[in-house]
């Protein structure tokens, strides 16, 4: 009888332990990957590989990037887009000609101002490695672009704009490989 439950014991440990190391070994290729083929296999996960790809390897530090190290550099680039965008809506704001296209580009730059300062919070978040609540803000960052781009239609912001929330809906996925 003792030797019947050794024997069915052995049958079920050694399956599940075979399948944590080989599951193990799985996760192990995958976090040791960098680099290049990382970004291309992270991006192609995402919605607009195109632009993820061609952002992330516009950094020189991507090609020798854990996913880790890549998804701060996207964050990072994020920010500094983030930034340019932000001073080319003030640069729009004190050259309007008139009432009307001032107070749009106005509202703009507030509201966008808004979403900078957000996509900040979420670095510091990433920075402290609490990955779910970077993700979640850069969610709501890129929700907050659709003021300036449907609400009020400031089309000198339509590119970089567009840019950005293409970007920030691929760093979401990219971010969601982290946890």
């Amino acid at each position: 009888m003792a030797i019947q439950v050794s024997v069915s014991l052995c049958l079920i440990v050694i399956p599940i332990a075979l399948s944590f190391l080989l599951s193990s070994h799985h996760f192990a290729i995958a976090s040791n990957e960098i680099g290049n083929s990382l970004i291309a296999k992270s991006c192609n996960q995402t919605e607009f590989p195109d632009v993820c790809i061609s952002t992330l390897e516009s950094d020189p530090r991507s090609s020798k990037a854990n996913l880790t190290d890549l998804s701060k550099i996207g964050f990072e680039l994020t920010v500094n887009k983030s930034n340019e965008t932000l001073a080319e809506a003030f640069k729009l704001l004190i050259n309007a000609s008139d009432y009307e296209e001032w107070a749009r580009r106005s509202a703009c730059y507030y509201e966008y101002n808004s979403s900078d300062s957000q996509i900040k919070v979420g670095l510091q978040y990433f920075d402290e490695m609490k990955y779910d609540e970077a993700n979640r803000i850069v969610g709501l960052y890129n929700e907050g672009l659709n003021y300036c781009l449907v609400n009020l239609t400031v089309v000198e912001l339509t590119e970089r704009i567009t840019f950005l929330k293409k970007f920030t809906t691929d760093l979401k996925v990219i971010l969601d490989l982290l946890y």
